[in-house]
């Protein structure tokens, strides 16, 4: 993997995160303040952002090693090709 793509893969890691978790628990915040209920909506939004958060990464990653287990067979299998006559 090329160091372009590490980053980029580590930048939309890391807003991935922050958005799945940060939006919940501020809608959370809010929700408290107007209906005066103070840890319900908190806790509903960490629980959500978890599960969204979660989510994101897991998806992101089985794309990111589906794609290199992609390359490295396609790899493999030109090498094969070249090792045997046809």
């Amino acid at each position: 993997m090329k160091k372009r793509e590490a980053l980029s893969l580590a930048l939309n890691l890391s807003w991935t995160m922050l958005f799945s978790l940060l939006l919940p628990l501020l809608a959370g915040l809010w929700l408290d303040n107007r209906f005066d209920s103070s840890p319900l909506f908190v806790l509903i939004g960490a629980i959500l952002g978890i599960f969204a958060a979660t989510v994101g990464v897991a998806r992101m990653a089985v794309r990111t090693f589906s794609s290199a287990v992609g390359e490295g067979l396609h790899q493999q299998e030109e090498e094969n090709s070249e090792e045997e006559p046809e």
